[in-house]
């Protein structure tokens, strides 16, 4: 069985662009909060600046944190369902099992982290629920939260953020030192970046400050206002607010003044755009999350903007702080704040070309969808799963658009969900795949072609789930309906993974025949890649049934095929297994070259599963070498990579062949030697387990003394506050630098104390100073 790269560890926090204007206060007081309270709360009106104040935060605080601090953004997460799955992902929580929560708690569990939820307004009650169970199960987490209203969860810390100050009028001279405003620093330092040359004068220092007056220190708005000094002087911008506000006072009287004041500068930045900007800027609006310049072309594009004005539209709107621009690669992607977003999609709603922009959104992103699968099968996987991985959110957002659709809408959420199957199976997004699988099949019953096909492929990922039970009910399914529809292409991907489902039920007989008959079949429409994955099914089978020499001969075919395409994921299973028949004929140098080559193979794709069974069989090549400190070390390593995954999911039945190595390299060691070296594996982290693996780097603990072995057992945050002792920090520097209570720290030191058996600060100095010197 094959199964997907888990998404990439996340990054943590993204790099800081610009500088954080004010904002020092509370900047300490919200750390102060984290440091007494496990869950805070930023809450504030939209563009006050919850995001940049909590990223800021986060970067300040999370060298307190062993395992850092990590932002999951859920501005574009439309569907409540897909929270907890959401933040899986991005915290590198491989979601095999149908109850994501409980792998997420799992994976949590234990770990020291900062975990910052932003934009969580729209999903109130799904974050309030996840917060609650997360806080509940996972002792060392600590959640700092961005939201217009609080999640009103028990121990919540809410931090209301205000907008920047603004004094009254004061003596010009005051612009020229460090009194300045914080509304109007900020506003001095977007100009200068915005036209070089700007500066504060006494000519225009009560403008400016009357203009960030009028906008309520709002620093999105103020960053908008900035932007324009290009073109318009501080009292052109005032001039135009006054307009904008006499409009808004015969307006909507109910909308909170701040929000009236972002509106107005929203409204003359939009009248500052020429006509096509304006399109522009609407039509982008329908994009949630990343836009690249191809998709923007494509789906803004039209009699009345040209496709090749489209990417100078999106300078200018660079330009005037309506698109933010990333790097992606060599490419360069887009993307709003989520209110000037909200303010195109506005502008959008009502206008006579909606229908058509948003049809071209859909119609895009199902042939992306479609394209992908096709291009799948052969070179330059590594640049599709990126593609891909960055077009998550709108792949997301068409699929529910389409949900929401009752002309057809469900016919072609089943295309585009069965179409991006190797998106879920290949990117790591099994559990999510499944998702949009149940709801696109619940939505439309009707026979068809599509529905046959998202059957299989749900059925495949519940396999890759180890939910074979469900899996055999949802295959039989495609098989019946393939059959009456006399579609032979989707009969026979049905009847190949339906083998795979019953071969794992213990059906191994009718498993295989199943396989067979399948494999058949596809073979006769041609080479693809569902044909390969069923040889290499097979030959996991023969594996499995102790028939390493009718392995090799299978997956040989299969390696050829694949080198000879250029592809690159099945072709590190595909050596996986070769790997696995020959390490069960004894040719054990063999087995450690095709593992190694599968392992570097997986790598790229941060295939959680794949990696988890190398490391696994090369334990047992280590111990066939006669290396049982190896052996027990890769042992160790895989356990904490199997942990989030379940227990061998997808039909990787290894736990015979690991108890029985395992017995033996304990019976070579003995039980003390055995189980440091397995807890010095279990202490590497997946990364540094594939580069020992690969030979890329000896671990740490092979140089460790008796007394680094003391040493080895604090926890991380133990040895955490114990180098701080050698670098002289009182108990309350440490608990102000690591953001937790004096008596937190007081009883880490406690534990440091008992586990080196010293009874003063200076003894772990000079133990821990011996050590490093």
């Amino acid at each position: 069985m094959t199964d997907a790269p888990a998404s990439p560890i996340a990054p943590g926090l993204p790099a800081e662009m610009t500088s954080l204007v004010g904002r020092g206060t509370e900047s300490t007081e919200v750390r102060r909060l984290l440091a007494n309270s496990r869950l805070v709360t930023l809450t504030g009106t939209g563009g006050v600046g919850k995001t940049r104040l909590a990223l800021h935060v986060a970067r300040k605080a999370r060298r307190g944190f062993s395992d850092g601090a990590i932002l999951v953004e859920l501005a574009e997460v439309a569907d409540p369902a897909l929270v907890a799955l959401t933040v899986a992902q991005v915290v590198g929580a491989t979601a095999h099992q149908p109850d994501v929560v409980a792998t997420l708690i799992d994976y949590l569990r234990g770990r020291e982290m900062l975990l910052v939820l932003d934009n969580c307004e729209h999903l109130l009650d799904e974050s309030a629920v996840l917060v609650r169970n997360l806080l509940s199960a996972c002792a060392d987490l600590r959640i700092l939260v961005t939201s217009r209203e609080p999640l009103r969860v028990g121990g919540e810390h809410v931090f209301e953020v205000e907008p920047l100050s603004v004094s009254q009028v004061r003596p010009q001279a005051s612009y020229f030192g460090d009194a300045r405003p914080d509304a109007v620093t900020l506003f001095a330092e977007r100009a200068a970046a915005a036209a070089p040359g700007f500066r504060i004068t006494p000519d225009n220092a009560e403008a400016v400050e009357e203009l960030c007056r009028r906008l309520d220190g709002l620093p999105l708005a103020i960053e908008l206002a900035a932007g324009r000094m290009r073109a318009l002087s501080p009292r052109d911008l005032l001039d135009r607010l006054d307009k904008h506000n006499q409009l808004l006072s015969i307006g909507d009287r109910s909308a909170a003044p701040r929000h009236q004041s972002l509106w107005a500068t929203l409204d003359w930045s939009y009248d500052l755009c020429s006509d096509r900007e304006r399109l522009l800027w609407e039509r982008l609006a329908v994009f949630t999350g990343t836009v690249h310049l191809q998709a923007a072309e494509c789906i803004c594009s039209g009699a009345d903007l040209p496709r090749e004005a489209v990417v100078d539209g999106i300078s200018a709107l660079v330009d005037k702080s309506i698109l933010a621009q990333h790097s992606a690669g060599t490419r360069p992607t887009y993307r709003m704040l989520e209110t000037v977003r909200e303010y195109g999609l506005r502008k959008l709603r009502g206008h006579p070309g909606e229908a058509a922009i948003i049809g071209r959104y859909r119609t895009y992103y199902q042939r992306l969808s479609r394209e992908f699968e096709q291009n799948w099968f052969g070179p330059g996987q590594e640049e599709m799963v990126d593609r891909m991985r960055g077009e998550h959110a709108n792949l997301r957002a068409v699929l529910d658009s389409l949900l929401s659709d009752p002309d057809g809408g469900g016919r072609a959420a089943l295309g585009m969900a069965s179409s991006l199957f190797w998106y879920w199976l290949g990117c790591g997004q099994q559990r999510e795949g499944r998702h949009w699988l149940d709801r696109s099949l619940a939505r439309d019953s009707l026979p068809s072609s599509e529905r046959a096909a998202a059957l299989w492929s749900n059925g495949y990922l519940a396999v890759a789930e180890g939910k074979a039970v469900v899996a055999l009910d949802l295959l039989r399914s495609s098989q019946t309906l393939a059959r009456d529809l006399g579609d032979t292409v989707n009969l026979a991907h049905a009847t190949h993974f339906r083998g795979v489902a019953e071969h794992n039920l213990g059906n191994t007989t009718l498993g295989m025949a199943l396989i067979e008959e399948g494999s058949a079949m596809e073979a006769a429409g041609g080479p693809s890649l569902l044909h390969i994955l069923a040889l290499e099914q097979l030959g996991w089978a023969y594996c499995r049934r102790q028939e390493p020499d009718r392995a090799l001969e299978v997956l040989e075919q299969c390696r050829s095929a694949l080198t000879a395409q250029g592809e690159r994921w099945l072709l590190s299973w595909i050596r996986t297994f070769l790997g696995l028949a020959h390490w069960m004929r004894g040719d054990f140098t063999e087995a450690g070259e095709q593992l190694r080559e599968a392992l570097a193979g997986k790598r790229p794709f941060h295939d959680a599963l794949g990696i988890a069974v190398v490391l696994e069989i090369l334990a047992w090549v280590a111990a066939a070498e006669g290396d049982p400190h190896r052996s027990a070390r890769l042992m160790g390593a895989v356990r904490q990579v199997w942990e989030p995954l379940g227990d061998y999911p997808g039909g990787f039945e290894l736990r015979n062949w690991s108890e029985r190595t395992e017995a033996e390299m304990r019976k070579a060691l003995g039980d003390q030697a055995f189980d440091q070296a397995f807890g010095d594996g279990g202490r590497m982290g997946t990364e540094a387990a594939i580069g020992y693996a690969l030979g890329e780097t000896p671990p740490a603990e092979e140089q460790a003394s008796a007394d680094d072995a003391l040493i080895a057992t604090l926890t991380t945050r133990e040895a955490q506050v114990a180098r701080m002792l050698v670098e002289g920090m009182t108990n309350r520097q440490i608990a102000q630098s690591l953001v937790v209570a004096l008596r937190t720290v007081e009883t880490h030191i406690e534990h440091i104390f008992t586990k080196l058996g010293v009874n003063s600060r200076t003894q772990v100095a000079v133990l821990l100073t011996v050590k490093r010197g």
